[in-house]
């Protein structure tokens, strides 16, 4: 097998551009790594200073607060509101109980004397109303 000294030359030259080629590449990775590197060290340098000033920015807005609202909160007063709500809540379910209990009184005298117009053979105001059976009262 013979193989001319151009055709050897060539695949030599080949070799060593594609050799070239491949060394260039990795210099340029190589660098783009080092930058991307630089750029996120930087970015968290840039965000840790950007978090510390906010930081110190929400300090002195609370400090602000501090001494523009110097009067605290006194939960006292809401609690002696609470205490009253209770009591007049308590004396409602009272009232709501008497109610109750005289409703219930009403209906059975309604029944009584529905019982007794029937018993009479009269209706009530000329209507045909059934008098009682309200539901359990």
């Amino acid at each position: 097998m013979k193989v001319s000294i151009g055709m050897a030359v060539a695949i030599v030259v080949q070799a060593f551009g594609i050799i070239w080629y491949v060394a260039q590449l990795d210099s340029t990775v190589s660098s783009l790594d080092s930058a991307v590197s630089n750029m996120q060290q930087e970015a968290t340098t840039v965000d840790v200073a950007v978090l510390q000033t906010d930081l110190e920015n929400i300090k002195e807005k609370l400090a602000t607060m501090d001494e523009t609202h110097s009067e605290k909160f006194d939960p006292s007063d809401i609690e002696d509101d609470i205490e009253e709500l209770e009591d007049r809540i308590s004396d409602l379910e009272t009232t709501d109980a008497i109610i109750e209990n005289e409703m219930r009184t009403i209906m059975s005298d309604h029944a009584k004397i529905g019982d007794a117009l029937s018993d009479l053979g009269k209706s009530a105001l000329s209507e045909d109303r059934e008098y009682g059976n309200y539901g359990g009262y």
